[in-house]
């Protein structure tokens, strides 16, 4: 394997660019001797890493920084410049992160290979260098333990059963009106907040979640529930559910894409330590845990799926990758509750942590039905009914069919009202099954005046019927036979009239089955039109599992680098530098190097092949920006620019990315500038740049 590493890195080598090649080459090697052959250059610098002084001084010159990067990239599956750019946002600057890839290549510790179906480019370690490296790594150089100085003292709030209930209860009865992109009106907003106080960023959220998950449809004034989907959502076990919700409320995946990012959120909940994690930290985590999915998606996928994909993501459609939408997924699950706060470092930086007690619940399972009836039910004489915690989200649904939620807080109130129970009674209930769910939950007399209203309520209800279904159709002589009939009888709901059932059977049923089973060798065909509604599924998903790497209790601590060593050997090769006889240009080209740490022995100085170039310029040297801009163009070097700040306020910003091109005009010039990461394209006015320096190989 270690062979097949090494030809790998020896063709990442010998593809680079000329320019890329020969400096390489030039600066460990010194001149370049012609005739020259590419593959015994690239052999010749695998010689000089292995020998021993320069292996040791390699390792010797790493700092913090750098084992960071490079654990990185040894622990997330397939890193580019991008994903790091994602990983460390929160900790180091895109000009910083890019600049030090640009090092690490430099100094031989790191190669790209590009995918031969995308664009990407992949960071790798060098192997020749993996086992002198391998015990500076360790998950702690990326997730160093945080200690709580202040504990969080503050009610968190979660999301239950109770709550989701409370929110479709209240979708079911007024449904919830909103803009065309998806935020609730602000009329609507106040009656939520009435019944859901100071809960309008979950509302939202769940608003969101509901939609992309279909659990809603569009009404003609409001978004109103699509009862069969949600039915089945409401089966599905907490976990899941919350996952779900989780995803949907940020984004609307395909279906392989939900499940995906849900998955993700799970294995990131059951992952974090009990001791918390920072947001940050979280986020990193990540892409850390996805590494099973990323690795086996390579290996297995098919050309034509890869190539696909290559193109989705030139498309802009890389969802997965999108650090926006994991960093609005974890906002989402802090709000909802499945990570809260447990306190705050000496640095102000809040500690999350997972909320379930057991994270190793089987999610794919469907709530198990409580065995007896729990009691969570009260009810008063005037209609308001008091649910409290103990019931699963499947078992509530049918409870709060008839029911109308009130108010949903430290307890959740709902009340049956006439247009609570109209609903209920839409669904099938009647008063005597209304009677017995209710019985079945609390310990209780119903109150008569209730009973009353919901008979006299029924009565009313059913003196006008609209009925939507199977018909059953029979002439006088089949009554008797019809009526008769075990297997039919069983499926008749109401007695429309003589010879004429409502049968008690779904739209989207195999009529087959009932036709076959009623042994009417007198029967047509189904007399109607209707379209058969697809079955309701949702994206199964696995326990969420920690990843090893956080799970292993036999971790030793990773070796840790000496600042010292590495300060005396840079001070023993600038001494050595200062002794060499050259021009000033020249001494200062190799104290650049020293100083970026491309400097490994006293050989290197004096077979150095100096080429002295300038690599920055300040804003009053115009010319000298547009020569290092034209340069630029020419070997296609990223570059690194100071610009004012657009407010006037004197502030300045920093920006990375490709010069593309540059035109002069009298008294100034324009550079054409591709922004990193977005890839979008500006036009710059030279004299506007404060600062600028390339970042070249």
């Amino acid at each position: 394997m270690i062979d097949n590493n090494i030809s790998r890195w020896q063709e990442a080598v010998a593809a680079l660019p000329d320019r890329q090649f020969f400096n390489t080459m030039r600066l460990y090697l010194g001149e370049i001797k012609t005739p020259y052959n590419k593959q015994r250059l690239t052999e010749q610098l695998a010689s000089f890493i292995r020998k021993p002084e320069n292996t040791q001084s390699i390792i010797t010159l790493l700092d913090s920084f750098d084992i960071k990067m490079l654990t990185a990239i040894h622990l997330i599956p397939l890193p580019t410049q991008e994903i790091l750019t994602d990983f460390f946002k929160h900790t180091y600057s895109i000009t910083q992160i890019y600049a030090e890839i640009i090092n690490l290549t430099e100094r031989l510790l790191i190669y790209k290979t590009k995918d031969s179906y995308s664009s990407r480019e992949f960071l790798f370690i060098n192997p020749l260098l993996r086992k002198e490296l391998m015990p500076y790594f360790g998950i702690n150089v990326l997730f160093p333990e945080q200690k709580i100085s202040v504990p969080s003292i503050d009610d968190e709030f979660s999301i239950t059963p109770n709550f989701l209930a409370a929110f479709i209860s209240f979708l079911k009865i007024r449904g919830i009106a909103c803009k065309s992109d998806g935020m609730i009106k602000k009329i609507e907003l106040k009656h939520l907040e009435e019944v859901f106080p100071g809960r309008q960023t979950v509302i939202q959220l769940l608003m969101n979640a509901f939609i992309n998950l279909s659990l809603v449809k569009e009404g003609k004034h409001s978004f109103v529930l699509e009862a069969e989907r949600t039915k089945a959502f409401c089966t599905l076990g907490e976990l899941q559910q919350h996952a779900l919700l989780c995803a949907a409320s940020v984004s609307r995946f395909s279906r392989e894409g939900l499940r995906k990012e849900a998955q993700l959120l799970l294995n990131c909940l059951a992952t974090v330590p009990q001791s918390g994690f920072s947001k940050a930290s979280i986020i990193r985590l990540a892409f850390i845990v996805n590494s099973e999915d990323e690795t086996a998606s390579v290996v297995q996928k098919s050309r034509f799926s890869r190539l696909l994909e290559a193109a989705r993501m030139e498309g802009g459609s890389d969802a997965q990758n999108n650090a926006e939408l994991l960093d609005r997924m974890i906002d989402s699950a802090i709000e909802f509750g499945l990570l809260q706060k447990k306190g705050t470092t000496t640095e102000g930086e809040e500690i999350y942590t997972a909320s379930h007690a057991s994270l190793n619940q089987d999610a794919t399972l469907n709530q198990a039905s409580e065995n007896t009836m729990t009691k969570v039910l009260n009810l008063d004489s005037t209609s308001t009914v008091t649910i409290l915690p103990g019931l699963s989200l499947s078992n509530l649904l049918p409870l709060t069919d008839f029911m109308m939620i009130k108010k949903c807080g430290i307890v959740t109130e709902f009340e049956i009202s006439r247009q609570s129970i109209a609903a209920g009674f839409d669904e099938g209930w009647t008063p005597e099954t209304i009677f017995e769910c209710i019985s079945n939950y609390t310990d209780y007399q119903i109150p008569q005046n209730l009973k009353i209203n919901i008979t006299e309520w029924y009565n009313s209800y059913s003196s006008a019927m609209l009925y939507r279904g199977y018909v059953l159709k029979v002439r006088d002589n089949n009554i008797s036979l019809v009526e008769n009939n075990p297997n039919i009888k069983k499926y008749i709901k109401e007695k429309l009239a003589e010879g004429i059932y409502l049968l008690n059977l779904p739209l989207d049923f195999d009529i087959s089955i009932f036709m076959n089973a009623s042994g009417l060798d007198f029967m047509g065909s189904i007399k109607t039109s209707s379209a058969q509604s697809q079955a309701v599924t949702f994206p199964l998903l696995r326990n969420g599992s920690c990843h090893e790497l956080f799970s292993a209790q036999t971790n030793t601590a990773p070796k840790q680098t000496s600042m010292q060593a590495a300060a005396n050997l840079l001070k023993s090769l600038q001494s050595i530098l200062a002794s060499q006889q050259m021009e000033k240009q020249q001494k200062e080209s190799l104290a650049h190097r020293i100083s970026s740490r491309l400097i490994l022995s006293e050989t290197q100085l004096k077979n150095a092949a100096i080429r002295t170039e300038i690599l920055e310029a300040e804003g009053m040297d115009f010319s000298g920006k547009v020569h290092l801009i034209e340069a630029a163009v020419k070997d296609e070097d990223l570059m690194e620019l100071q610009l004012p700040s657009p407010d006037g306020k004197g502030g300045f910003f920093t920006i990375v990315g490709h010069p593309l091109s540059i035109s002069r005009q009298p008294g100034e010039a324009v550079m054409r500038f591709q922004v990193e990461p977005t890839k979008d394209i500006e036009n710059l006015l030279v004299s506007r740049i404060t600062h600028l320096r390339r970042l070249r190989y």
